[in-house]
């Protein structure tokens, strides 16, 4: 394929499960900081998959991209940011990429790590994430409790958006090749564009016509491709601002999940 792969599935460092997250997750203080997304061009490879199934896969995600208006890379040159890897065991590769490369997991809390390395499923998905300012300038991370993270940069006060965003840097969707029994390549790909797009952060909202990320739950029940929901959440998602907090990037995604639901 043209696309270079990233040497090693390593480079996403920040992780979550496949297993559905609790709203939760944007409980509390999560709830003023933004909700992760792309900025950076995107770069989708496959690893795993027959040629002419990982070209479908790649084109499918470069599709839905470009109608969420997220810069894509040149095919022939890109590495790429996002892999969709299927594998004969997923959770034995990452309990041996942590065994090789722990410090990599350091960061993770206890529940993140008891997801990720202890849960049954076929898949699972990691994220990598940084902060960033408004303008896109590197927030270091605390280096211990005397030296919280600092960025210096000229803007006015308010109450709707926050000083800096959370950009994802590189995304990761494993999944077991006997999982894919039954489900096809479109259902994959949107499964992962998901994941990989937008984190969990799907996870905090109520869809009523149901979501592609249930794909693993029930092959026979599970939608044939990105619901109307998904795609609301993911209009929504990267229609705003990128500085916009997580429960006003929500709330406005469930009103808009809501409308739709009422006019059918």
């Amino acid at each position: 394929m043209p696309y270079r792969i990233l040497a090693t599935l390593a480079a996403a460092a920040a992780c979550f499960a496949a297993s559905p997250a609790s709203a939760e997750v944007y409980g509390g203080a999560a709830r003023e900081e933004p909700l992760p997304r792309f900025e950076d061009r995107l770069c989708p490879g496959v690893i795993g998959l027959q040629r002419d199934q990982a070209e479908m896969v790649v084109g499918r995600i470069r599709e839905t991209a470009a109608t969420l208006g997220i810069p894509l890379a040149d095919t022939q040159t890109c590495e790429a940011n996002m892999v969709i890897a299927v594998s004969n065991d997923g959770r034995k590769f990452i309990n041996e990429l942590r065994e090789r490369r722990g410090y990599l997991f350091e960061n993770l809390d206890k529940d993140q790590k008891r997801r990720l390395f202890e849960e049954e499923g076929p898949a699972r998905s990691f994220v990598r994430v940084v902060t960033r300012t408004r303008d896109g300038m590197i927030v270091e991370r605390a280096n211990g409790l005397t030296a919280p993270p600092q960025a210096t940069a000229a803007m006015a006060h308010s109450k709707i958006y926050v000083a800096t965003r959370r950009d994802i840097v590189s995304g990761t969707v494993l999944v077991d090749a006997a999982a894919l029994a039954g489900r096809g390549i479109v259902q994959l790909a949107d499964y992962a564009t998901m994941r990989a797009l937008a984190g969990d952060s799907a996870e905090a909202v109520a869809m009523p016509g149901g979501s592609i990320l249930a794909l693993f739950d029930d092959a026979q029940a599970a939608p044939s491709e990105l619901t109307a929901g998904d795609r609301i959440f993911l209009r929504t998602l990267y229609g705003t601002q990128p500085n916009i907090p997580a429960a006003q990037t929500l709330a406005l995604a469930q009103r808009r999940i809501d409308e739709q639901t009422l006019a059918e």
